[in-house]
């Protein structure tokens, strides 16, 4: 079952944030229409930067970002076949890379980002590599918002995220081995008829941002950091200021029955108060399989993991919750800051008891980890629903049938008649709007059609019983599975409007302009005469078709279908021809040139 069978590869490294942050709050964006929320009067893109860099006193940490992820120092560092990690090989040290953009659907909350790439990398073309061409993008689950208790954890440097998707082999996909024993592993592998391709998934955990690691929002200890940003943004220049995580992963075989964009195994979540996030766990007739990537708090700024001694897998009554046998344990050695650093969080250890078999038409018992005095810590939620698509994109007015895959204890179902409600959930995943009731068809698929009647976004969340029922508290990503979707609106109006500049300019152009001075590095989109030139290369970068890409424009996915067709209409029109005349007739400089060859 996917990373948590053998083979393995363990990477671990780190990851750079460059997200713009204005349009994580109402003040400045407006997330159902995505239209930036400029201030009146003359000069209203001037003025919404320059209140941009104002407000990074007040924890707007990077107006002037590019929205682009980067791994760095990052490399393989083991692989398990089977027996153990591996502490030598010729693939090992290898450069992992990703080049992505980080892009939140709902940019208000921390549940639905998503990371746009190409490719991700690992090793060197002509040598020992992976090379995964991308299918879907990544996509964040499992938010654990206390996964450090450590003092030095400002924004959301205390916070750990599950990160995951799947490369299909018949997409490209390329593994050269030579005599690398770990790349043989996974190649072989994939020649099963079950294999579809390869999964990656993989946990960022301690942030840091303005580049100093002491930072903490309990000392409020940040002023001279925003104020020395403030002063680099007023003086001009180009001022990005990204943020930069710890990251371990692993890469494994993607079979037929795993889920591609999120954990599918077992599903453990945390008990009462416990401090640990959630965890998936595969059993074979040998020995057991823990994936704790996102699950054991760090304690202190060493990232000293909270020492829980002996832990222990049991079984329990699905009713009762008695504890019905003890599969196996494990101690502190093997999820310490060591352990877990080499193996991504990955446990495996021995059954020292079977599991007994069920009886017939008696439900099978639930996992449950307990700590060294029986104290549960975290259980098993059989009955997990996983979306097909986790981020949904929607054209005001389009229809879709939304689908969620039902799993029961790691398996997929194929089954009818298994109950469930689809709550539909505020943007924020907080308010319930409506509720339905469904019932699997006989692939175990739940399914909904919506239509899209307006503009906004909406969480819809699966529940099977009051344990993931989301509507006391919301959406818990530690417990919920989820799907968002955003309805960007029709603006037919703005469709209609004759394509002049100005009205280019103002209803579709502005927006970017004034949320993305990074453009200013590529294209000034303020300039009719730089915009024209550059038709072709803007009509392919906002192409629809090319929704997945990398270099996508505008990078937040929320232009509208009425402001593509006006912008459109002005790059072909006779009337752009008309009104850039009356400029400065000019022929792109050599800068021009050149910035268009490098993206945004």
């Amino acid at each position: 079952m996917s990373v948590l069978e053998t083979p393995r590869i363990y990477f671990k490294g780190e990851i750079s944030w460059d997200p713009i942050v204005t349009n994580n709050d109402p003040g400045h964006y407006d997330e159902d229409s995505g239209e930036t929320i400029l201030p009146p009067g003359t000069g209203r893109v001037k003025a919404f930067r320059d209140a941009a860099i104002k407000i990074s006193q007040n924890h707007i940490w990077n107006p002037q970002g590019t929205h682009r992820v980067k791994f760095f120092n990052s490399s393989v560092c083991g692989y398990d076949k089977g027996a153990g990690t591996k502490p030598h090989d010729p693939f090992l040290n290898a450069a992992v890379d990703l080049t992505g953009m980080l892009v939140d659907l709902e940019p208000y909350g921390a549940l639905s980002s998503q990371l746009f790439f190409d490719r991700m990398h690992f090793g060197v073309d002509g040598g020992y590599r992976i090379s995964a061409p991308r299918s879907t993008r990544f996509t964040d689950r499992y938010v654990s918002f206390r996964r450090s208790s450590a003092p030095n954890t400002y924004i959301a440097g205390g916070a750990s995220v599950v990160w995951q998707t799947s490369f299909p082999k018949e997409g490209g996909l390329k593994i050269d081995a030579f005599d690398s024993d770990a790349l043989k592993s996974l190649s072989d592998g994939l020649n099963h008829a079950d294999v579809l391709g390869l999964t990656v998934r993989f946990n960022s955990y301690r942030t840091i941002y303005y580049d100093n690691p002491n930072l903490s929002n309990r000392l409020q200890n940040a002023g001279p950091d925003e104020q020395a940003l403030q002063a680099k943004l007023e003086a001009g220049g180009f001022q990005p200021n990204p943020a930069r995580s710890l990251l371990v992963g692993v890469v494994g075989l993607w079979r037929k029955t795993d889920a591609a964009h999120e954990p599918g195994e077992r599903t453990l979540v945390p008990v009462g108060k416990s401090r640990l996030g959630s965890s998936w766990v595969r059993m074979d007739g040998a020995g057991v399989t823990i994936d704790l990537s996102n699950c054991v708090p760090e304690v202190d700024a060493q990232l000293t993991k909270l020492n829980l001694h002996k832990l222990s897998l049991v079984t329990v009554d699905p009713t009762s919750h008695a504890v019905l046998q003890t599969l196996g344990s494990f101690d502190y050695d093997k999820y310490d800051r060591a352990a877990y650093e080499a193996t991504a969080g990955i446990v495996t250890f021995p059954l020292t008891t079977p599991p007994a078999a069920p009886l017939p038409g008696v439900p099978a018992p639930n996992l449950q980890l307990q700590d060294s005095s029986n104290v549960p810590l975290l259980t098993e939620i059989p009955l997990r629903a996983l979306p097909n698509t986790p981020n949904l994109y929607l054209e005001q007015g389009q229809n879709a049938t939304i689908t969620f895959q039902v799993y029961r204890q790691g398996q997929p179902v194929k089954q009818a008649g298994i109950p469930a409600t689809i709550f539909q959930m505020d943007a924020g995943g907080q308010n319930v709007l409506g509720q339905t009731p469904v019932k699997t068809d006989s692939s175990g698929l739940l399914s909904l059609a919506i239509t899209a009647t307006s503009d906004g976004i909406s969480a819809y969340v699966p529940s099977f019983s009051a344990v993931d029922d989301p509507t006391q508290t919301g959406i818990n990503p530690a417990v919920n599975t989820y799907l968002y979707v955003r309805i960007r609106p029709a603006d037919a109006n703005i469709a209609a409007l004759p394509a002049t500049w100005n009205n280019v300019y103002t209803n579709v152009l502005a927006n970017w302009n004034a949320m993305a001075p990074c453009m200013d590095n590529w294209l000034k989109l303020d300039d009719p005469v730089q915009v024209k030139a550059y038709a072709h290369v803007l009509k392919r970068l906002t192409d629809p078709a090319n929704f997945e890409a990398f270099r996508f424009m505008p990078v937040t996915r929320d232009m509208s279908p009425g402001e593509r067709t006006l912008l459109y209409k002005f790059l072909d029109g006779e009337q752009a021809q008309i009104e850039t005349s009356s400029a400065e007739e000019r022929e792109p400089s050599i800068f021009e040139l050149s910035r268009a060859t490098r993206g945004h």
